[in-house]
C-alpha cells in the first residue's frame, strides 16, 4: 500500500464514521453520548487523510517512481473490508437472538430516591427505570398508573411477550437485556417488532421482593400496543 492508498483508506474510514454519526446509525453500536467524540474523531481522520493525499500527490510529482514502492504490505488493503460490509449491509442492533442468549438484568440496587412520575396518565418511562421501580420503589409509584414502555417483542406466545430493551454501558458488546412481561389479547407479534405499549403494572403479591424466585420479571397488562415502523436512534438505554 503506497501513500495514496493509505490516504484513501483513512478518508474512507473517516467518511464512514461521519456518515454513521450524521445518520444516527452509530447508535446501533455505541451509546448516544459517543456522538460528539465520534464526530470529532471522524473529522480528524478526514483532515489527516486529506493531508496525506495532498502530500502523496506532491511526492509523486517530484519522484514518480517512489509512489510505486509500497510503504506497507498489500495486506493493508484488508482494512477496507469492514467498510465494504458497512456499505453493503444496513446496521442492525441487538435483538431477540441476543436476548435469548443472555439472562435479563434484575436491578439489585435501588440507588437514589425515585423522582415523581408526574400526575398525568399515561406516563412514558424507560424500561430500566420501570423495572427498577417495580422492584425497589417502596412507595409503589407504578401502582394504578398507566405507563408507556417502548422496546422489542421477544417470544410472543399464549397472549404474552417479553418487552425487551438492551442496557448498554459503552457499546453493543456489553449490552444486557432488561425485560417486562406484557399480557395482551391481540394476535401474536413477530420477534424484533418494535412496539410502544401502554399498560398497567401488576403489583407484586408479596411484600418483600427479595423472596421472589430468581428470574421473576415485572408484568404489565396492555391497554394498547402500537407497532413502531422505525426504531428510534436511541435503541439502547443507559444505566447512567
Amino acid at each position: 500500500m503506497n501513500r495514496t492508498g493509505r490516504a484513501v483508506v483513512i478518508l474512507a474510514v473517516g467518511a464512514m464514521v461521519m456518515r454513521l454519526v450524521l445518520s444516527g446509525g452509530f447508535g446501533w453500536f455505541v451509546q448516544q453520548h459517543m456522538r460528539i467524540p465520534l464526530f470529532i474523531a471522524s473529522g480528524f481522520l478526514l483532515a489527516f487523510g486529506l493531508v496525506e493525499l495532498v502530500a502523496g500527490t506532491r511526492q509523486e510529482r517530484r519522484d514518480p517512481t517512489s509512489m510505486r514502492r509500497p510503504m506497507a504490505p498489500v495486506v493493508g488493503w484488508l482494512l477496507a473490508l469492514p467498510l465494504v460490509v458497512l456499505v453493503a449491509v444496513a446496521p442492525t442492533g441487538l435483538g431477540a437472538a441476543a436476548a435469548g442468549r443472555l439472562d435479563p438484568v434484575t436491578p439489585t440496587d435501588a440507588g437514589d430516591e425515585f423522582e415523581p412520575l408526574g400526575d398525568t396518565d399515561p406516563v412514558e418511562i424507560g424500561v430500566l427505570d420501570f423495572v427498577t421501580r417495580a422492584f425497589w420503589d417502596e412507595t409503589r409509584s407504578l401502582e394504578d398508573r398507566e405507563v408507556v414502555l417502548e422496546g422489542l417483542v421477544v417470544d410472543d406466545e399464549a397472549g404474552g411477550f417479553l418487552l425487551t430493551r438492551f442496557v448498554v454501558s459503552c457499546c453493543a458488546a456489553d449490552g444486557i437485556p432488561v425485560q417486562v412481561v406484557v399480557h395482551h389479547d391481540g394476535a401474536a407479534l413477530p420477534d424484533d417488532t418494535w412496539v410502544r405499549v401502554t399498560g398497567v403494572w401488576r403489583p407484586w403479591t408479596v411484600d418483600d421482593v427479595t423472596t421472589l424466585p430468581d428470574g421473576t420479571l415485572p408484568e404489565v397488562d396492555a391497554v394498547d400496543i402500537e407497532i413502531v415502523p422505525d426504531p428510534p436512534e436511541s435503541a439502547y438505554e443507559s444505566p447512567y
